[in-house]
C-alpha cells in the first residue's frame, strides 16, 4: 500500500470530497501555492496537483512553466508535476502543450537536484511523445532508481525496437521495485483487438521471467508467475496454481488465472484450479 493510500484511509470519504471541493475552487496561483505545502509525498498538495493537471488551461501550463524555472527545486518538481500528465483525461491528440512540456522535462534532466531530474524523468515516461521516448530510452543506466523506474513504466517505449531489451535489462536491476514494474510491464499483454491480448513472447523473455519467479521480492515474484502464466508456460501455470491452493491468493492471482482461461471476473476460485490444473496437464 502506497504512502498516499495509507493517508487517504485516514479520512473519511466526506473529507476527502470535502478537500477536493476546497481546492477545486482555488486560482490556479493559489492551487500551486498549495502543491508547495508539507512534504513532497503529502496527499493535498498532490490533490493539488491533481487538480491542476485536469484543469489543464494556458494559465496553468504557464505557471506550471513559471515553477519549472524557479530557483527553489521543490518549486521546479511541481512545475513537472504539472506537465506530466497537464490536460489529464484527454485524449493524447487533444492535451494541450505536449511538445512544449516535453522540451521542459529535457531541459531539466541535468537539473542539480535529484528530486527534479525525477520529476523529468516522470514526465517525460508520462508525456511518451516519440522526442520524450528517445530523452527516456538514455536514462535506463541513470543511477537514481526513480529514473529507471519511470522508463520501466512508460507505455511509450511499446512502440519502440528497443522496448524488449531495455526492459528485461531493468528486470535485473538492483532496485526491488525497478524489477517489479520492469517484469509488470513486460508480462502484460497489450490489447489488439476486442477479446484479443498480444504477449511480447520469446525464449530470452520466458528465461527473464522464470528467473524472476525466485525474486525475493514477492511482488516482482507474483509479476513474474502471471506473465508465464497468460504466455501458457507449464512452470508460471504451476506456480499460479500453487498460489490459488495456498489459502492466500492475491485478487491478480484470479485475475491472471481469469485472463488465461478466458472467464468472466464473477468465476468461482474452485473453478479457477479445476480449469488450470486440466490445462496444465497438456502444457
Amino acid at each position: 500500500m502506497s504512502s498516499q493510500d495509507k493517508i487517504e484511509k485516514s479520512r473519511t470519504p466526506q473529507e476527502v470530497a470535502a478537500a477536493r471541493a476546497e481546492l477545486e475552487a482555488m486560482s490556479t496561483p493559489a492551487l500551486f501555492a498549495a502543491t508547495l505545502n508539507g512534504d513532497y509525498e503529502d496527499d493535498l498538495p498532490w490533490e493539488a496537483v491533481s487538480v491542476l493537471r485536469l484543469r489543464g488551461t494556458a494559465e496553468v501550463f504557464g505557471w506550471a512553466k513559471r515553477y519549472s524555472d524557479s530557483e527553489d527545486p521543490k518549486s521546479r518538481a511541481r512545475g513537472l508535476n504539472v506537465l506530466a500528465q497537464l490536460g489529464a483525461g484527454k485524449p493524447d491528440t487533444e492535451r494541450p502543450f505536449m511538445e512544449e512540456s516535453v522540451s521542459i522535462a529535457i531541459c531539466r534532466l541535468h537539473d542539480p537536484s535529484p528530486e527534479v531530474i525525477s520529476s523529468a524523468a516522470w514526465a517525460l515516461s508520462h508525456l511518451s511523445t516519440e522526442t520524450a521516448v528517445t530523452a527516456l530510452i538514455d536514462l535506463q543506466k541513470h543511477p537514481d532508481p526513480e529514473v529507471r523506474q519511470a522508463v520501466a513504466c512508460c507505455i511509450g517505449l511499446r512502440n519502440r525496437p528497443e522496448w524488449v531489451p531495455i526492459l528485461l535489462d531493468l528486470m535485473e536491476d538492483e532496485s526491488e521495485v525497478v524489477r517489479d514494474w520492469a517484469t509488470f510491464e513486460l508480462g502484460s499483454g497489450e490489447p489488439i483487438a476486442a477479446g484479443q491480448i498480444h504477449y511480447a513472447d520469446s525464449p530470452e523473455i520466458r528465461d527473464a521471467l522464470r528467473r524472476r519467479t525466485e525474486d525475493p521480492y514477492e511482488e516482482a515474484r507474483r509479476e513474474a508467475i502471471w506473465g508465464l502464466a497468460k504466455r501458457k508456460d507449464s512452470l508460471g501455470l504451476k506456480l499460479l496454481v500453487e498460489q490459488l491452493e495456498s489459502g492466500s491468493w492475491w485478487s491478480g492471482d484470479e485475475d491472471a488465472g481469469q485472463e488465461v482461461l478466458s472467464l468472466t471476473s464473477d468465476t468461482p476460485v474452485e473453478e479457477l484450479r479445476t480449469q488450470l490444473r486440466r490445462l496444465l496437464m497438456t502444457a
